[in-house]
């Protein structure tokens, strides 16, 4: 493999680290957020155990003053006089959701199964940062619907049902079921009798706004995979750019979904008919410490002033497990929930989808430690490697022993490319080697590495498993805070990444020794492992651990392979093919007079005084 190509290469990974990296927030940003982190998740447990719930005695008994007392009228709609504004929760052993009647609105949800870095619960959405509303126009005015307490028509442990009357006897219902499947609710909207009360004649609008809040141990992958992302059906999901404040105005399409979706959950609102055109998505950064970026999303539910009209809608809040996504049924098919999770585009996509999951889900279900089960996929992997392995080191291996005569014809022909690549294709045709044969087995190594680097640090299964020294496969393995931040590196040592580099660097001066390398690609091979090092301190050290794990099988596979391979066999095999006679195929003669060519018309052109052609 030549200069250009390993330049190429090493390039390639370079750009694609190097997003990750310049996308990363400052260190002074991820200080503040990580030192208030600790007093925001205090104040929201203490708002958690200081709020009432709502049961069913207590529903009947908020109703019955409800009916008898006088509720004040605002746009028409009923302003229900409870004494103040109450809370119910449904609860399931997958979430706790908390309920408002002030908009007959979720207002906070638990994730029961889980915890946020810092061990304390894992509230996806919180009262102070959540908002869900309907803007409607009226005869009189445009009013939200957050602003009115709404009547509890229902209450159990699995169903609430909210209700907005009219004064004309029409109103708006809300109805919220957990669904048997866990993390899904079923959200039912019913308008009846509001068809000469509402004045735009169009799709009944709907606000839903949310504040993420940090749930993970670094400020960088959480920020890289925040986002809004949505499906147009028939469509591959979408996502806003997560490096920039971003809106989307009056998307074209019946949107399917809308995901406020973070490095491992989400909460989406689902409309199994789909919402009407004109939708808009926006996120925007946020300054509050504890959390990573505040989305927004308008959305349209189809209206045409029917006398009543229903709405069949489901939230998800859970996390961005790919199995979980899959097998969840809103209520149609053809979903593509398990589409947000990044797995990378195009070919390293395809590869993290068709090889590299469904061998991790076949041992997920097998092996109970993660840091082994990522051991026994490097060694699957490395399998299926092999053999382009071996066919790369014999090719090396070949070029080795035709280094002295490939020097001797630099040598002979000075600067003259023409006549050192005519001399060279005819060493490589008479010995039987082809030069490509070593970087293409290479080349085709390559989605594999930078498929899994997109995969570990999206991969739901690793978040908060331990091995050996690492409390969390899914972020970074800390053996020592230093105290201060070194550029380019970072204020921690990760020990997986230091193995890593240290492995890498090994392999490269073996990997030299095969090769011969000299001069100043045996350099940069040296270089490159050093720079990877300040890169991935901050990665998940499942990615380093399974690059450290692939390095000692790549010294195991090289160790076998060099006891089975005899280079005095390889000088034979040269020797023998030098004896047969050459075969040119149509494009190589074609190549050879193209050469032949152009070596003549330079030998031919007249020479100028002093010597100059």
């Amino acid at each position: 493999m030549d200069r250009n190509t390993i330049i190429g290469f090493s390039l390639i990974f370079l750009i694609l680290v190097g997003y990750y990296w310049w996308a990363a927030p400052s260190q002074a940003e991820m200080d503040i957020q990580r030192k208030a982190a600790d007093s925001i998740a205090r104040v929201d447990a203490k708002s958690d155990t200081t709020q009432p719930t709502q049961n069913a005695a207590d529903t009947a008994a908020l109703n019955e003053k409800s009916a008898n007392s006088q509720d004040s009228v605002i746009n028409g709609f009923l302003d229900c006089k409870y004494q103040k504004p109450h809370e119910i929760t449904l609860a399931n052993s997958a979430v706790s959701i908390k309920f408002s009647s002030l908009g007959g609105r979720p207002v906070q949800v638990k994730l029961n199964r889980y915890k946020r870095a810092d061990s304390t619960d894992l509230v996806l959405l919180d009262a102070k940062h959540t908002e869900a509303y309907f803007e409607l126009m009226t005869k009189d005015d445009m009013f939200r619907t957050n602003s009115l307490n709404w009547k509890v028509m229902q209450s159990s442990p699995e169903v609430i049902v909210y209700r907005l009357e009219h004064k004309n006897g029409g109103y708006i219902e809300q109805q919220y079921k957990l669904s048997s499947q866990d993390f899904l609710l079923n959200y039912t909207v019913k308008v009846s009798g509001l068809e000469n009360e509402l004045q735009r004649n169009n799709d009944l609008k709907f606000v839903w706004k949310a504040a993420l809040h940090k749930q993970e141990k670094g400020m960088q992958f959480e920020n890289q995979h925040s986002t809004i992302t949505y499906r147009i059906p028939g469509e591959h999901p979408e996502s806003l750019s997560a490096s920039s404040p971003e809106r989307l105005e009056k998307i074209p399409g019946n949107l399917q979904w809308v995901a406020f979706k973070q490095q491992y959950f989400n909460a989406t609102l689902i409309n199994k008919e789909g919402f009407a055109q004109g939708s808009n998505l926006e996120w925007k950064e946020t300054r509050e410490p504890g959390y990573i970026k505040a989305m927004q999303s308008e959305l349209f539910l189809p209206y045409s002033r029917e006398k009543e009209k229903t709405w069949n809608l489901a939230f998800y809040f859970g996390p961005n497990s790919y199995k979980t996504l899959q097998s969840i049924d809103p209520g149609f098919k053809d979903h593509e929930l398990h589409r947000m999770i990044p797995l990378g585009w195009g070919i390293f996509g395809w590869v993290n989808r068709w090889m590299v999951l469904p061998i991790f889900n076949f041992l997920d279900g097998k092996i109970g430690s993660m840091g082994i089960l990522i051991l026994l996929l490097t060694l699957i992997i490395k399998f299926v490697l092999l053999p382009l392995v071996y066919k790369s080191y014999i090719s090396t291996a070949k070029m080795r022993i035709l280094k002295p005569e490939i020097e001797e014809i630099k040598e002979k022909h000075g600067s003259d490319m023409q006549k050192i690549q005519m001399e060279n294709l005819a060493l490589y045709k008479k010995a039987g080697v082809n030069p490509m044969s070593g970087c293409v087995p290479m080349l085709l190594q390559m989605p594999i590495l930078f498929a899994l680097f997109q995969f570990f640090p999206v991969l739901f299964e690793l978040r908060q498993k331990t091995f050996l020294w690492s409390h969390d496969l899914s972020a970074y393995d800390s053996i020592l805070d230093l105290g201060f931040h070194i550029p380019g590196y970072g204020d921690h040592i990760s020990l997986f990444t230091l193995l890593m580099t240290i492995s890498t660097l090994i392999y490269t001066h073996l990997n030299n020794q095969i090769s011969g390398v000299t001069g100043q690609m045996k350099w940069i091979g040296y270089i490159m492992p050093v720079i990877f090092l300040g890169v991935l301190n901050d990665y998940p050290s499942g990615l380093t651990w399974y690059y450290f794990v692939s390095n000692m099988v790549t010294f195991g596979q090289q160790f076998a392979i060099r006891r089975l391979v005899d280079d005095q066999k390889l000088h034979q095999q040269i020797a023998d093919a030098r004896k047969k006679p050459v075969k040119k195929s149509n494009f190589s003669r074609k190549l050879e007079e193209v050469m032949k060519t152009q070596q003549q018309k330079s030998a031919a052109k007249p020479r100028k005084p002093g010597g100059k052609k």
